[in-house]
């Protein structure tokens, strides 16, 4: 059985395998089991009987129908066993990975590490400018009323992912795959799985000449975008398909793996995904929203398409039913002093236990402040170079927990001093001040 895609196969549940398996059955559409009627002399000869081949792909869609109704006929290991070693012991397609890969982030929302980023429009008379050449074209501000360009590009899933293939096939080899997220609102995602060529090999990365049938171990990256907003987020899958193994990994088979070099394709994708939102007299470029996180529940609350939108921490509770702070999230029976603490937390941080709350597990702050001068005009002892302090917050839910640490008292943290950046107001997770 193949390490990779056995341990690939793991993370789902059994229920959802079979149900994958049912899937690839259905009309074919995905790729042909191993059956007894188009099996090969060799195959024959080579058959260790573990998994019998079926007679038809009716009757192994009745063997899967079986294993769905009665969950004594075997375990999870065995339906990866016969998956693998099986009724798929050719492999499976791109198709079926893809189909993996959206599975297992249907039930873990957490699965990935996106990135949100902001399409805003271009100023199409920069564009047409004799100097555009030499700089780059205006970006105008998205949220002008007097716009008569959409705040957002009107663009199916479907068109998206043509004008995406227009953009992307001339320069790279890959494989593309639309899912619709069933568990959000308007939700479609492009997997985007590219393969190693002379365009993506790492440099100073050389195959020696007796392994150039190396195999060659392609990535993944995701492109999401909710309907009715103008945003994107961005995905990028740190193990490959195929081998999902570090720089100058091999094979089972000793052969050289070549690198992909991602910093070439993460910059060919994000350079089209514009374009491929863009139409005449309607050009569109990408911009930074500061913001990233594993949750993509949160990427969707904070840059999405529902409420409560960018803001957190006290504007959260505009995103929630009105309730009775007094009544409903302190509790009656604690000390006064204790009480009127928690009271003034829950006005600067929230309630944060509403179905909107955005949890966001890694908050990087960056401070950068010039060096206060004497009256005379000279330095003080640090020196004339700008002072910078980097802090980064790691943790399930990090303004959770400051919201916590709040809660201990003014000698943990001081709430008339404390910036409204540490308790998600902003609605970032990059923050530099």
């Amino acid at each position: 059985m193949a390490p990779v895609l056995a341990k690939s196969l793991n993370r789902l549940s059994r229920d959802t395998l079979i149900d994958l398996a049912l899937d690839w059955l259905q009309h074919d559409r995905c790729a042909t089991p191993y059956l007894t009627s188009n099996r090969r002399l060799f195959e024959a000869d080579e058959e260790d009987y573990l998994h019998k081949p079926a007679e038809s792909i009716e009757a192994l869609r009745r063997t899967y129908k079986a294993l769905q109704k009665d969950s004594r006929l075997g375990t999870k290991r065995d339906v990866i066993d016969r998956i693998v070693d099986g009724d798929w012991r050719r492999g499976l397609s791109l198709h079926q990975h893809a189909m993996i890969d959206f599975a297992y982030l249907e039930q873990n929302e957490a699965a990935l590490r996106w990135s949100a980023l902001r399409l805003v429009p271009l100023d199409s008379a920069e564009e047409m400018s004799d100097d555009s050449d030499s700089q780059p074209p205006k970006k105008k501000c998205w949220i002008s009323r007097n716009e008569d360009t959409p705040r957002y590009p009107q663009i199916s899933a479907q068109s998206f992912l043509s004008a995406l293939k227009k953009e992307i096939s001339p320069m790279v080899k890959a494989h593309y795959h639309l899912h619709r997220m069933s568990s959000y609102q308007n939700l479609d995602i492009v997997r985007v799985y590219i393969t190693p060529s002379s365009t993506f090999r790492a440099r100073r990365t050389t195959i020696p000449r007796n392994v150039r049938h190396a195999v060659e171990a392609g990535r993944v990256m995701y492109i999401a975008f909710p309907g009715s907003c103008p945003y994107v987020y961005i995905s990028l899958c740190g193990a490959s398909v195929s081998s999902g193994r570090a720089k100058g990994a091999r094979d089972s088979k000793g052969r050289v793996m070549a690198k992909v070099d991602m910093a070439a394709m993460k910059k060919i994708v994000l350079e089209a995904i514009p374009k491929a939102f863009s139409r005449p007299q309607e050009r569109w470029a990408l911009e930074s929203t500061k913001l990233n996180a594993r949750s993509l529940k949160s990427i969707c609350e904070l840059r999405g398409n529902q409420k409560p939108g960018s803001a957190g921490g006290a504007y959260s509770s505009f995103s929630e039913p009105s309730r009775d702070i007094d009544g409903n999230s302190i509790d009656l029976q604690q000390e006064p002093d204790q009480r009127a603490r928690l009271l003034e937390v829950e006005k600067r941080f929230g309630t944060m236990t509403g179905q909107h709350h955005a949890a966001l597990d890694r908050v990087h702050i960056k401070l950068e402040k010039d060096i206060q001068r004497d009256k005379d005009n000279s330095p003080d002892v640090l020196g004339e170079e700008a002072a910078t302090i980097s802090l980064t917050f790691t943790g399930n839910d990090v303004f959770q927990g400051l919201k916590k640490l709040a809660e201990l008292g003014s000698e943990y943290v001081d709430l008339s001093r404390m910036p409204a950046m540490l308790t998600g107001e902003l609605g970032v997770s990059s923050i530099v001040i």
